[in-house]
């Protein structure tokens, strides 16, 4: 009776937990050209956001041609912020002059702006179910 009850039990919660997560899309818009590719990282912490991808909570690295849109599936309800790099010489990172300047093309959901890097609470948006974003890419 009890193992019956706990197996009851954990299968409502995977559907609850099933029920509640979204799919997240982002359009990334501006290319510069079709060189390289482009990485797009989930953040749900202002600590490492923008530029710690090891700790983001999911990373995608799609090929620069034609529309960009990249899906996060299942994500957990929550607060987020998305960045995005076009990684046009495709060495995995955002290549920068020796001043880190940015030399590749960027972009942060709710497209805050270039005047220094996205600052999380300015590309913060809640997940409460499915939803698009656009980022547009800024080259300097």
């Amino acid at each position: 009776m009890v193992r019956t009850l706990a197996t009851a039990v954990s299968i409502a919660l995977f559907w609850v937990s099933q029920a509640v997560a979204a799919d997240l899309s982002v359009e990334v818009e501006g290319l510069a050209g079709n060189a390289g590719q482009v990485l797009v990282a989930l953040h749900n912490n202002s600590e490492t956001f923008p530029s710690g991808w090891s700790e983001a909570v999911a990373v995608e690295r799609v090929p620069a041609s034609g529309p960009v849109v990249v899906r996060f599936r299942n994500v957990p309800p929550g607060r987020y912020a998305v960045m995005a790099v076009h990684d046009a010489d495709g060495n995995g990172r955002m290549t920068k002059t020796w001043i880190g300047l940015p030399l590749e093309g960027f972009g942060a959901s709710n497209n805050p702006g270039a005047l220094g890097p996205p600052r999380f609470r300015q590309a913060a948006f809640d997940v409460t179910g499915d939803r698009t974003l656009v980022i547009r890419l800024v080259y300097l």
